[in-house]
């Protein structure tokens, strides 16, 4: 199958996309990818869903800015489309499927007694009817309904690029998306995967708060401050890390707060020490000694972490995604690109080591097109 794979990340900074050949088992071919800044009207819009999500009470009508969210989603997705399409000479019509991830607005890990909740705002039928082509998206709820944590699911795709690569084992890949997760594949292909903390959200976040821009450039005011190691160890406190693994987390469980009152260079410092500290108490929790560990998400931009995850690790080997001839930006598009051809194939995307699902799921809402092809591509 020839997919086309979508993906907007927490740090609603861009959208992904990527396409890929693939059974949903094997990976066949990479095709063209690219990334998207998203544009300011998008991102003010996401950003009042996202308030309203995270005030939104169980049980109650979801909030109506959601709707318009949807709308302005396809929207974006079919503009960054049409222009990847065209610069590659595509369009929807060469396409056997789409694979789109949505907008994270809301992920509230299951408790005792209490399922999870999770929201990726998308509308599959709207974007399925206006390309021609088939969509699968809301990936997470079927595994939220049966209990399991609903992320992260990119473990399924992070073992088939390992085994393209025949990589030895064992093998932890680290995304630094919005929040940062691992997944280790151990010497029998086996997965083991959990969200370990912040990564690139709270950064982004504290430099839009200062008005220098969205993001860190290769981590320079982080490696020009101060640590405050009582903050980092105040955040390294919250109970989230006491739990065990599979879990997951919101990219808004954590707050700029504790480093409120610090110069922009100290908080930013700060900010990537605790992601440092959260990383390696994850890896360590699944008991991982890795021979290698590859770096993917927009945080492998970050030369200062880079450099702080290395030494951290040492002796294993740490690399990006692109020293092994992977698209390190790509990834995630990929795996939902992956995720919607295992879909379509009634395939498990979702495992009891990698969500804490019951058994292997299947996931993905499935949306055939309706009546005439309205593509603009």
């Amino acid at each position: 199958m020839k997919v086309l794979g979508f993906m907007t990340g927490t740090s609603l900074d861009g959208i992904d996309l990527a396409i890929l050949e693939t059974d949903g088992e094997a990976i066949e071919t990479f095709g063209p990818w690219a990334e998207n800044a998203m544009p300011p009207r998008v991102r003010d819009v996401l950003e009042n869903a996202v308030r309203a999500a995270l005030a939104w009470p169980r049980g109650a009508a979801e909030p109506p800015v959601f709707e318009e969210a949807r709308r302005v989603l396809v929207g974006f997705h079919l503009e960054a489309a049409d222009y990847f399409l065209r610069q590659n000479g595509l369009g929807f019509k060469d396409f056997d499927v789409l694979g789109v991830h949505g907008q994270t607005v809301l992920h509230e890990r299951p408790q005792p007694g209490r399922k999870g909740r999770t929201v990726q705002l998308f509308d599959g039928q709207a974007f399925a009817d206006a390309t021609g082509v088939t969509v699968v998206s809301d990936f997470r709820q079927a595994d939220v309904a049966a209990g399991g944590e609903g992320a992260p699911l990119a473990p399924v795709y992070h073992r088939a690029l390992v085994r393209k690569a025949g990589l030895d084992l064992p093998v932890v890949l680290v995304n630094l998306g919005g929040v940062a997760n691992i997944t280790l594949v151990d010497e029998d292909l086996n997965l083991t995967a959990l969200d370990t903390g912040p990564a690139n959200g709270l950064m982004d976040q504290w430099m839009r708060q200062h008005g220098r821009g969205d993001f860190d450039h290769e981590g320079q005011l982080a490696a020009s401050g101060s640590v405050n190691e009582a903050m980092v160890a105040a955040y390294m406190g919250h109970p989230f890390f006491a739990a065990s693994p599979p879990k997951s987390l919101d990219r808004y469980d954590f707050t700029l707060e504790r480093v409120q009152g610090m110069t922009i260079e100290d908080g930013m410092a700060t900010l990537s020490a605790f992601t440092l500290q959260s990383l390696l108490a994850g890896i360590a929790s699944v008991g991982a000694r890795p021979q290698t560990v590859i770096l993917a998400g927009g945080g492998r931009h970050n030369a200062h972490l880079v450099r702080c995850i290395a030494e951290a690790l040492s002796p294993a080997r740490v690399v990006l995604a692109e020293d092994l001839g992977w698209r390190g930006g790509a990834v995630e598009a990929e795996a939902f690109a992956y995720m919607a051809a295992r879909s379509l194939r009634g395939l498990p995307i979702s495992f009891p080591g990698t969500t804490s699902a019951p058994e292997p799921l299947t996931g993905g809402v499935i949306s055939s097109p309706r009546g005439r092809n309205q593509s603009v591509a």
